[in-house]
């Protein structure tokens, strides 16, 4: 994956903070975005079977790996979107957790447009 070097929306990705986490490299960057949208692809799933079997418990755990994960990459929205759905998980609500979700599913198709725009 070569990360895009055009422009991003710093409202879904601050690429330059992104990369100043990982000493200027864009080689260290292209890797962490790598390992990310691997293991986002993984957790979505893993995150709706979650919900539908009101696992509120291992969905927080994903929700909050993902929140870390995002913040380390500075991906601003979707650290946002999965604080929502951990704190919705913890306090199990169904609704709440569905709609932020659904929100992370949309916040992913932006950050992954943002590294191949």
């Amino acid at each position: 994956m070569s990360v895009n070097q055009g422009k991003t929306d710093i409202s879904v990705w601050d690429k330059e903070e992104a990369l100043s986490r990982l000493m200027d490299s864009p080689a260290l960057l292209d890797e962490a975005c790598s390992i990310f949208v691997e293991e986002s692809e993984q957790q979505l799933p893993s995150m709706e079977k979650q919900l539908a079997n009101a696992d509120y418990a291992a969905l927080a755990r994903e929700a909050h790996k993902m929140k870390g994960s995002a913040g380390n990459l500075a991906a601003l929205e979707l650290h946002q979107q999965a604080l929502t759905l951990e704190q919705a998980a913890k306090q199990e609500a169904a609704d709440q957790a569905a709609a932020a979700l659904a929100d992370i599913k949309e916040g992913l198709a932006r950050f992954y447009a943002q590294l191949t725009h």
